[in-house]
């Protein structure tokens, strides 16, 4: 099953979902059946590195101690 990425315009939470084709998704924060599915960078296995960037995410990796304006771990 792939996993895909939504967010919920009602309560502004992000999560992702393992899902197949003809499931719809709801949010866990509200229950709410009104999402978005975003568009998600793909995952690519990469020799030594530790932790992939996101792209368009404002969040540092999880080894850095600080977290700036806009980033996921404030939600």
């Amino acid at each position: 099953m792939p996993m895909f990425e939504f967010e919920c315009p009602r309560c502004d939470h992000t999560f992702e979902e393992l899902m197949r084709a003809n499931e719809q998704a709801a949010c866990p924060t509200c229950g709410s059946s009104d999402v978005r599915k975003l568009l998600s960078a793909p995952a690519v296995r990469n020799r030594g590195a530790t932790a992939l960037p996101v792209l368009g995410s404002s969040c540092p990796p999880p080894s850095a101690h600080s977290c700036g304006p806009g980033c996921c771990r404030h939600h």
